[in-house]
């Protein structure tokens, strides 16, 4: 074959030169960016270069001239993963047996990626482009994941957010399904719509004019906004409105994305409603009424008003507790407050301040007081009525304390202490009523304040003594035992009954502390009596709360040494009320070790039968106010008619109090009295230690 020649002359004849094609073609193919090889019309390999062996990791071996193609595939096709290999390489050797065309991507085991392009040739070989397509294909896969992802995420954007399109005239162009599912709306009825068919009217106008200005102004507005649906109801969207501008910077549409907080703002509406209010009743508590009295307190001086504060404390409402059950108790006071709000006008504040007391504040433009009185009475009228619960009747009565501001003061605290005052001066009184702030009552507090003060001193000082009053047997008179009967010594008001320091004993809990000083006192005495005589010591119900009481009693007579025969334990009914399970285990427990028990003031109280019979009593008490009308009124004569009755029926022994005449002792004698007790027979006095048995036993011979 001759070579070619190259002319390099100008103008004249140049020298020529032979050109090695083969040389040249080789160098061509292996300067290739990609893998090529070259096959003739046996299909066996003539020339690949350096990049395809490259490519598949290939041995100059595995890719020698003359090898073929058969062989060569093969060779490539163990370094192709994945599970279309095998089928890849049939329909290649398919194709160049066909002398096709074929094109296909290998995806490789060391996970690049190569593409194959074969051109059959004229002469009946073929040639192979291979080309790295590593980085083409990892970035269309990013693409694909990202185009899945936009998917994902517009679809979970429609599910979780309301979106809508619309112009600067307010017509909506675009809603989601969210907007249409929370809204009620069809697409259809949506697009075209103006944006004000959402329209609540919760807002005020001055809410859109700033969403306006702010828009206006290129900026995007956020808040919250409470739209309307298609049937009327009211759902919340936490709203960003974003405007999209045109080339001249101006709004030309708004993409608003709203999320539904509806259940959110019903649970915040729960959470401030149950901050505000009382759970079991509704009504306002404690806090909320401070809160909201404070602000009517500046608006009633603003507008000259009055404001009238009524504070409300149940009387009995812990008999019904005690008798009939907590649940009881909690079903009249949610009938006692729909009452409360039927009475009271609506403008007026009603709170519930806790247990069993009750607050009303009501404004009003008139001074007289008829109006304020008014209202007192209808309120003690309304919880006269008996409630009505779960078949059986309870009722309740309620005191009422009033102040009115600016009269009694300009202050919230101020006006409630004043309230407050007027309250435990209707308590003082027997309750069941109401009364308006006085000055005295403040003078009447302080000097209560004073008292405690000064008991509180004295019970730590010990200037308290006991005085005895004899107890006798009816027919012989013969001293039985006497009761211990407590006395302060006060330092500037000389001696006081307990009348006067019980009460304040027990509000102030120091009763314990001078019950048990009485408990001491009395069984050491009466350890130097004659043995026949027994002490009687009255118990307060404050002393059996606590769970000490047991514990105190045996202390008390290890250390006096008093018999536990000779104490005879007084209790009033009001203690059967109170923890009725525990205190009948205490009785039961004294009694086991020979203490023996009195129902005091039996009649008087709100014990039921049931709870007397329950109890082991060993002997009732008839209270002077039935003694003293004795034998002359037939209603007394009932009531101790009655008492005996019982007390024959249960096998406890009667004592009368209060026997101060012949006549009435007579009387008792004939009705079957075991024991009488009263200025008949001795007054209670102090004794020395050495009078002290002699006077207990001389009750009065001749009678």
């Amino acid at each position: 074959m001759t070579q070619p020649t190259i002319d390099f002359g100008v103008g004249g004849r140049a020298p020529k030169r032979e050109v090695n094609w083969e040389q040249l073609l080789h160098t061509a193919i292996e300067s290739s960016s990609h893998g090529l090889c070259v096959f003739d019309w046996r299909s066996r390999l003539v020339i690949g270069n350096e990049q395809h062996r490259s490519l598949y990791s290939l041995t100059s071996s595995e890719v020698s001239p003359g090898r073929p193609a058969e062989d060569v595939l093969i060779s490539r096709h163990a370094r192709v993963a994945g599970a279309k290999a095998n089928g890849q390489l049939a329909a290649y050797l398919a194709a160049i047996s066909r002398r096709e065309a074929f094109r296909t991507t290998y995806e490789l085991q060391d996970g690049s990626f190569v593409e194959l392009d074969m051109h059959p040739m004229s002469d009946g070989g073929f040639v192979e482009r291979h080309r790295d397509v590593t980085e083409l294909r990892l970035a269309m896969v990013r693409a694909e994941e990202a185009r899945q992802e936009l998917i994902e995420r517009q679809y979970a954007i429609d599910q979780a957010v309301i979106v809508a399109i619309t112009d600067v005239r307010g017509t909506i162009t675009y809603a989601n399904d969210r907007f249409c599912e929370i809204s009620g709306y069809t697409r259809e009825e949506l697009v075209g719509s103006n944006h004000r068919v959402l329209k609540s009217g919760v807002h005020s106008p001055q809410v859109f004019r700033q969403m306006y200005r702010c828009l206006a102004r290129g900026g995007v507005w956020r808040g919250e906004l409470c739209n309307r649906a298609k049937s009327g109801e009211l759902y919340w969207v936490d709203t960003v409105i974003t405007p999209q501008l045109g080339p001249d910077g101006k709004p030309v549409a708004y993409m608003a994305i709203r999320v539904d907080i509806t259940a959110r703002k019903k649970a915040e509406a729960q959470l401030s409603h149950a901050a505000r209010h009382d759970a079991l009743t509704g009504l306002l508590n404690r806090a909320a009424l401070l809160d909201d009295l404070s602000e009517r307190l500046s608006q009633t001086q603003a507008r000259r008003q009055q404001l009238i504060i009524y504070l409300l404390d149940l009387d009995g409402f812990k008999h019904v507790n005690d008798t009939l059950g907590h649940a009881a108790g909690d079903a009249l006071l949610k009938q006692l407050s729909g009452r409360l709000v039927s009475v009271v006008p609506e403008t007026a504040l009603i709170a519930r301040l806790g247990g069993d007391e009750f607050a009303i504040v009501q404004s009003s433009s008139t001074d007289e007081r008829k109006e304020t009185e008014a209202l007192a009475i209808q309120l003690l009228q309304a919880i006269a009525i008996p409630f009505s619960i779960e078949s059986q009747e309870a009722s309740v009565g309620v005191s009422i304390g009033i102040s009115i501001a600016p009269l009694h003061g300009v202050t919230v605290p101020e006006l409630l202490y004043k309230a407050d005052l007027a309250l435990y001066r209707v308590k003082s009184d027997g309750r069941s009523g109401f009364h308006v702030f006085e000055d005295e009552m403040r003078s009447r507090a302080q000097d209560r304040n004073r008292l405690v003060n000064e008991l509180r001193a004295s019970v730590a000082r010990g200037e308290f003594e006991l005085h005895y009053q004899p107890i006798c047997e009816a027919e012989s008179l013969r001293p039985r035992s006497a009761e211990a009967l407590v006395r302060w010594r006060h330092p500037t008001r000389g001696l006081l009954y307990p009348d006067e320091f019980i009460g304040v004993a027990e509000d102030s809990g120091l009763m314990e502390a001078l019950g048990r000083w009485t408990l001491e006192r009395a069984c050491a005495d009466a350890a130097s009596w004659p043995a026949e005589l027994r002490v009687a010591v009255n118990l307060s119900p404050a002393q059996f709360r606590g769970g000490l009481l047991f514990d105190s009693i045996i202390g008390v007579l290890m250390k006096t040494g008093l018999p536990p025969h000779r104490l005879e334990l007084e209790v009033t009914e009001s203690m059967l009320l109170q923890d009725r399970e525990e205190n009948l285990l205490l009785f039961r427990r004294l009694k086991d070790l020979g203490i023996t028990f009195a129902l005091d003031d039996f009649g008087v109280g709100y014990a039921s039968l049931g709870s007397v019979v329950s109890f082991p009593f060993d002997k009732l008490k008839i209270d002077r106010s039935f003694t003293s009308e004795l034998p002359g009124k037939p209603a007394s004569r009932a009531v101790v008619a009655s008492i005996m009755t019982l007390a024959r029926g249960l096998d406890v022994e009667v004592t009368a109090e209060g026997v101060e005449t012949m006549e009435q002792l007579a009387y008792l004698r004939g009705q079957g009295i075991d024991s009488v007790q009263g200025y008949l027979l001795g007054r209670p006095a102090p004794f020395g230690p050495l009078e002290r048995a002699r006077a207990v036993v001389g009750c009065k011979p001749g009678l």
